[in-house]
């Protein structure tokens, strides 16, 4: 798998770019669709929402300035 770079699409996402956002969470979605049928062997919709929901104010909320040096 290859490492992607993902700070410069957090902090447009962050600024409201929805393309960002959206490029993030399809990046993140198979992830999200594994954890959504973990206990089943279908995606629980309710699951899947949450999980995304949760996915989105991470993005959104998340701070730099505990990574970056000082």
């Amino acid at each position: 798998m290859e490492k992607k770079n993902l700070v410069p699409l957090i902090r447009s996402a962050q600024q409201g770019d929805k393309q960002a956002l959206l490029e993030l969470f399809l990046n993140f979605e198979p992830s999200i669709i594994k954890h959504s049928i973990r206990y089943s062997t279908f995606i629980n919709e309710d699951c899947y929402q949450e999980l995304a929901t949760q996915f989105i104010i991470a993005v959104q909320s998340f701070d730099f300035s505990k990574y970056e040096d000082n």
